[in-house]
């Protein structure tokens, strides 16, 4: 039953994620101030596609959750943690160095806090979820 759980728990918290975190981060690109030049060049609409290309990669990460599974890993609060949100940050990292320059980091650091929020609500969910089981 729990790997049930756990399967549908990875997939929501990965959707959620990434709808909360790319409508934010396109929503973000839409304020930039460009001249018209600007957003009618080819490049304008590759910030879109970066922007979307990282948060598929960063919710496809959050399959490090099926970790809990071992009983290691779910007993272990910060094994547990790690499991939820190492993957989606190191995928992150990695954007944010190759990816984003220095003009476009708080756009990155929007991107990767409204990633992370659904994802710490997921996280305190499951932990409630095996508090009661415990209990």
């Amino acid at each position: 039953m729990e790997a049930r759980r756990l399967k549908n728990m990875v997939l929501s918290a990965a959707f959620a994620a990434m709808i909360s975190s790319g409508v934010v981060s396109l929503l973000w690109l839409e304020t930039v101030e460009l001249s018209e030049a600007a957003r009618n060049s080819d490049m304008y609409g590759l910030g879109h596609v970066l922007v979307a290309f990282c948060v598929i990669c960063m919710a496809t990460s959050t399959t490090t959750i099926f970790l809990n599974k071992l009983a290691v890993v779910r007993n272990n609060l910060f094994l547990s943690l790690l499991s939820f949100f190492l993957g989606p940050l190191v995928v992150a990292l990695c954007f944010g160095i190759t990816v984003f320059d220095k003009r476009d980091i708080d756009l990155f650091f929007v991107m990767v806090a409204s990633f992370g929020l659904p994802m710490a609500f997921y996280f305190a969910r499951y932990r409630k979820m095996l508090d009661g089981e415990d209990a």
